[in-house]
């Protein structure tokens, strides 16, 4: 996002020292990574996601604090400078018509100003200190872009053939408190290390062959990278690992849902209180990717806005989309727990998923998909248009019943689609570091 008032873009100034690093200021006429920020949400005790948004500066990955122990004409100014996010760093969202948003410091509850008034190297410092809300106080959000490349692929290279092994892993690595979700406050390296080893060929792995292609859900942002490094090493090869994030939809400070604006789910804090960046699912496919994109599948308001991730490798012929559904009905201490307990907006997200499939399709690749689905056998007509033309690896033939061994306790709701016509197996091993199994299917032309 580019943030903008009177006319102007705020800028982190990465440049400065000292106390002034990263300070904000509105004085920019275009966008580069100092004028660009990411909007993310995290969980507050009885309140949930989505009440509060703090901005993450793209140049130097850093949240904005307002400084409001700071004295005389700084105090409260807005720095890119924190590691984690506390109320320092969260800022209540208020609109005011036309596309216009005050910005309120959930620390001090006063409302960001631009200090147009300020000369030299703090005109436009942007404060937390005004009760009221004038033409300084009004901001706009300028998307930029989305995740991933907007445009078309490029045309595959090659047709698919041969033996093809995809796997899907929810890795359950945030905050579930299951005591079978091992890496639940793990950092980034534990994360990578001990997912890559457990996805090796046998005998040092649980795999019978290395995958081409991984899917997996309930992962970490900053594991991303240290996870492609860990396949590279411990199953060979060059990988690439992309990352979508989960959204949701920002309340106002009344709690309505006028703002339309969206904001990443940040991961819980590891035991280190080391920051592990966004929520979301990552998709990990040979390093001869040169395309992916994210979407947000349609979702229930005032929930996990679901999200999917397709790549492209063109010299294999072949895509690859993952995508984490939302949770069907389940109840924890006798209240209904579930996303979607009436089966509404999994059958949509079906629909969309394979839309974009078949729009991927289109252009001439032959694709491989699925993920954790968040539905049983018991309910798998929801997933109906996945299965229309296609075949999941549980099925011994397209005809088959759509059932298939449990990935999650005595259920099935980790799935693996791909095209008619290739055989298939699918095996689901446990590695015993979350809550779900691994599914890995072979599908061979």
């Amino acid at each position: 996002m580019g943030l903008k008032v009177n006319g102007l873009y705020v800028a982190a100034e990465v440049n400065d020292s000292g106390d002034q690093y990263g300070k904000l200021r509105a004085r920019s006429t275009s966008k580069g990574s100092w004028e660009t920020f990411s909007l993310h949400t995290d969980h507050i005790d009885n309140v949930g996601y989505g009440t509060t948004i703090t901005l993450r500066n793209e140049e130097n990955g850093l949240y904005v604090t307002s400084e409001i122990n700071t004295t005389g004409a700084q105090s409260g100014m807005l720095r890119a400078r924190g590691t984690n996010t506390g109320s320092w760093e969260r800022f209540y969202v208020i609109p005011q018509g036309n596309g216009q948003y005050a910005l309120k410091s959930a620390e001090n509850k006063l409302y960001v100003s631009a200090e147009f008034n300020y000369t030299g190297g703090d005109e436009g410092l942007l404060r937390a200190r005004s009760t009221s809300i004038g033409s300084w106080e009004r901001f706009t959000f300028e998307k930029v872009g989305g995740t991933g490349d907007m445009s078309a692929p490029s045309a595959p290279t090659a047709t698919a053939s041969g033996r093809h092994d995809v796997a899907s892993w929810n890795l359950c690595a945030n905050n579930n408190p299951s005591t079978e979700c091992k890496l639940q406050y793990a950092d980034a390296d534990t994360v990578a290390s001990s997912v890559a080893s457990d996805l090796a060929a046998t005998p040092a792995g649980y795999l019978i062959r290395r995958p081409e292609a991984i899917f997996f859900q309930e992962i970490c942002e900053k594991a991303v990278k240290p996870l492609e490094l860990q396949l590279e090493n411990q199953l060979g090869g060059g990988w690439d690992v992309r990352f979508a994030p989960t959204y949701y939809k920002v309340v106002d400070e009344d709690g309505s849902t006028d703002s339309l604006l969206m904001a990443q789910k940040t991961c819980s804090d590891s035991k280190t209180s080391t920051d592990r960046g966004s929520f979301g699912i990552a998709l990990a496919v040979k390093d001869t990717n040169t395309w992916y994109r994210g979407y947000t599948l349609p979702s229930p308001y005032d929930k996990e806005q679901r999200p999917a991730l397709c790549a492209t490798v063109p010299d294999a012929g072949t895509v690859y989309c993952n995508a984490h559904f939302s949770s069907g009905s389940y109840f924890v201490n006798g209240q209904q727990a579930g996303d979607d307990p009436d089966n509404i907006y999994r059958p949509q997200q079906a629909d969309g998923l394979r839309s974009i499939v078949d729009g991927l399709q289109s252009d001439g690749y032959t694709p491989f998909y699925g993920g954790d689905l968040n539905t049983t056998t018991a309910d798998v007509s929801i997933l109906s248009n996945l299965y229309s033309s296609h075949q999941e690896c549980g099925q011994a033939t397209p005809d088959a019943p759509h059932t298939g061994e449990p990935t999650d306790g005595n259920n099935k709701i980790d799935y693996i689609f791909g095209p008619v016509g290739p055989t298939y197996s699918c095996e689901v091993v446990d590695p015993q570091l979350s809550d779900h199994r691994a599914i890995h299917a072979t599908i061979t032309f």
